[in-house]
């Protein structure tokens, strides 16, 4: 009787530990190739926000809350911040291009995939970027100092995230 209990269990157990080892392999054998699309993939949306940079080399500083990466052109056209801040769903992401003489050269959202469609995600279409684009200093307040950025209609939290990941980006860069 005991038999009959032990052996299903038994192999019950073999099978988990072969689909364990089987993920496990799997997973080595995928990460190199994961990690060297993802890298790719950033160097592109660097060089998409900083055409003029000839490549992108990492700089080593203190990141500020906020802040995920530094990135400095290779030939001195400026620097490439990620940044990060809470939108409507989570976690907004965008690359900051900042020219030499600290003006926002473009800006690109690489991540808004839990903002709410149609409203939330009209925050990474290029006319809201544009908006960003040749100021030093933003504010979202339309009687404030610096350039205004209007937020998008029905998209307050995910406008705020985006407007305070650049903010983000900007006050880096300042302390560069």
């Amino acid at each position: 009787m005991k038999a009959n209990k032990i052996a299903p269990t038994l192999v019950l157990g073999c099978i988990c530990l072969v689909a364990s080892l089987l993920l496990a392999a799997t997973y080595q054998v995928t990460a190199p190739q994961i990690e060297r699309i993802a890298i790719e993939n950033a160097n592109a949306a660097r060089a998409e926000v900083m055409p003029e940079a000839s490549g992108f080399s990492a700089v080593d500083c203190e990141l500020l809350d906020g802040v995920t990466e530094v990135y400095k052109s290779d030939n001195d056209t400026g620097y490439v911040i990620t940044s990060k801040a809470k939108g409507f769903g989570g976690d907004i992401t965008v690359m900051t291009a900042i020219l030499p003489d600290g003006t926002i050269e473009a800006i690109k959202v690489t991540d808004a995939s839990n903002e709410t469609p149609g409203l939330g995600s009209k925050t990474t279409t290029p006319e809201h970027a544009a908006k960003f684009v040749g100021a030093s200093v933003i504010t979202m307040d339309a009687e404030g100092e610096g350039q205004y950025i209007a937020p998008v209609s029905g998209a307050t939290y995910s406008s705020r995230g985006v407007f305070n990941a650049v903010s983000a980006a900007l006050e880096q860069y300042s302390k560069l």
